[in-house]
């Protein structure tokens, strides 16, 4: 992977520090391992001092060499101790800093308590808001490299239409895409940011057990190897005639690529047949109604009521309190980016702005279909980014 090239990170602390002006903070430390990849081009170990005005100072406590070589950051400097912190603080800002964010939203009380005690007279704000707000719009050079790993999910259902038989479990399967995947250059971590929220690749499953949710915030999660997984690929051996659904992600140096297909040994019964055109039928409604401007929040109600409409209501992201409340969400570096397509999310799209769309249909303990695209707004609409047909994949 090449490295982030400075004007690339030049624009995106500048971007961070408009949010800081804004409102009146003074200062952000930045200190989670992706955001620090998003502002440095680095994952070392330390703490990003971004202030409001002026030059972004890299804190490394470890491994400095590898920051050095990794970041195009002029300042990088060590860090022993958060000690050091206040003195680092001021030489960034210029001055006292009174008001600092900080990312309350992933780092750990811990963490955020020894951080905080090097101070003294400083109000702790929330930074979170803003570095999402600045991670949601992408950029020409990041766009490049969610169209690689787009590039990826093609190698990941390539492998399974290939592998897919009668009677393999599909853990089995599973090996066969993943195993493909690797060898394409699939990093392997698939990175979430909400609190207890992970995946292993994404969800193989098929039968009744595609229809199975788990403690994830997802529409469909599989049954999963053991109750210490319960999310993904599973035991159960695959028949002819029931819905399989590849939800995979791709990662690539960093970025992702969140695709579904549902795939079939043969034909499928006309219930799942009829829900599957159904979500095709939604996707590509939305994918329409993509723009500058619109809402989130109305994209989700519109696929609402389009599930009304095709009579899968009840069984639209879910069934009963299980439901998904959303159709799609940001992806980029993380697979739970903003925007969100649910109710609530009022503040307009804007161009550079990426999210999968994800219409699922569940039966339990029967199966579930579903496809899942991915888009960015542009100018005069939608680019889909994902490359495969938008359809049923039968072998």
């Amino acid at each position: 992977m090449p490295p982030t090239p400075r004007d690339e990170v030049e624009r995106r602390i500048d971007a961070m520090q408009r949010h800081l002006r804004a409102t009146s903070l003074d200062a952000a430390l930045i200190a989670q391992n992706i955001d620090l990849f998003y502002f440095t081009g680095s994952m070392q170990s330390g703490v990003l001092i971004v202030p409001a005005n002026g030059q972004a100072v890299y804190a490394v406590r470890r491994v400095l060499e590898r920051a050095r070589k990794d970041s195009p950051l002029p300042q990088i400097v060590p860090l022993e101790s958060y000690r050091q912190l206040p003195a680092l603080v001021r030489g960034a800002a210029g001055g006292p800093a009174r008001r600092i964010g900080l990312e309350l939203d992933v780092v750990p009380v811990l963490v955020k308590d020894r951080i905080t005690a090097a101070f003294e007279g400083v109000e702790w704000v929330d930074a979170s808001p803003a570095i999402r707000a600045v991670r949601s719009v992408k950029s020409q050079f990041e766009l490049e490299r969610i169209r690689a790993a787009a590039k990826l999910s093609v190698v990941m259902l390539d492998a399974a239409t290939q592998s897919l038989r009668e009677g393999m479990t599909e853990l089995e399967v599973a090996s066969k895409v993943e195993a493909a995947a690797r060898r394409a250059g699939h990093q392997g971590q698939v990175r979430m940011r909400g609190w207890n929220q992970e995946v292993f690749f994404g969800t193989l499953a098929s039968g009744e057990a595609s229809a199975l949710q788990s403690f994830p915030d997802i529409p469909l999660a599989g049954e999963g190897p053991s109750p210490a997984s319960p999310i993904g690929a599973g035991r159960r051996r695959i028949v002819a005639g029931e819905p399989v659904i590849l939800d995979y992600v791709a990662a690539l140096d960093g970025y992702l690529c969140d695709q579904t297909r549902t795939l079939a040994i043969g034909a499928l019964p006309d219930k799942f047949t009829r829900a599957h055109d159904a979500a095709v039928n939604i996707l590509t409604d939305i994918q329409g109604a993509i723009r500058p401007g619109a809402t989130p929040q109305d994209l989700y109600r519109r696929a609402l009521e389009l599930a009304k409409e095709f009579g899968i209501a009840d069984h639209f992201m879910g069934h009963g309190s299980l439901k998904a409340r959303y159709l799609g969400h940001g992806v980029g570096l993380e697979l739970d980016e903003t925007p969100i397509l649910a109710e609530g999310w009022s503040q307009p799209l804007e161009v550079g702005h990426v999210f999968c769309v994800e219409p699922k249909i569940v039966f339990p303990g029967e199966g579930a279909v579903g496809i899942e695209d991915q888009f960015v707004v542009t100018p005069d609409g939608a680019e889909r980014l994902t490359l495969p047909d938008q359809r049923l994949f039968t072998v």
